[in-house]
C-alpha cells in the first residue's frame, strides 16, 4: 500500500513539473491580433517595437505616452511615417 502512494505522490509531482516546464518555454511577448486603424498622432507615442517574427502576423507595437500599448499595421503609410518621425532624432543624434 505505502510503494502505491510514493508513486502516487511521485507521478504528480512529475507532472506538475513538466506543466511548470511547458510555461516558461520562451516565446513571443507580444504579437498583434487586431490593428488599430485610425492614424495616431506621433506627439501622443514615446517609443514603439516590432513584434517579434514567431508571432502570425508581423506588426509595430507603439507604446503611448500614457502607458496604452496599440498594434499597428507596419505596412500602412501612416505607421511608416510615424516610425520615420520617431527614427529621425535617434538619427542625428
Amino acid at each position: 500500500m505505502i510503494p502505491r502512494c510514493i508513486l502516487l505522490v511521485l507521478l504528480v509531482l512529475v507532472c506538475l513539473q513538466s506543466s511548470a516546464t511547458a510555461e516558461s518555454e520562451s516565446g513571443p511577448s507580444q504579437c498583434c491580433f487586431r490593428f488599430q486603424t485610425h492614424r495616431i498622432q506621433v506627439r501622443l507615442i514615446s517609443v514603439y517595437h516590432r513584434t517579434e517574427h514567431q508571432c502570425p502576423k508581423p506588426g509595430v507595437i507603439f507604446t503611448l505616452k500614457t502607458g496604452r500599448h496599440l498594434c499597428a499595421d507596419p505596412e500602412v503609410k501612416w505607421v511608416k511615417n510615424n516610425m520615420n518621425k520617431i527614427d529621425k532624432p535617434k538619427a542625428s543624434a
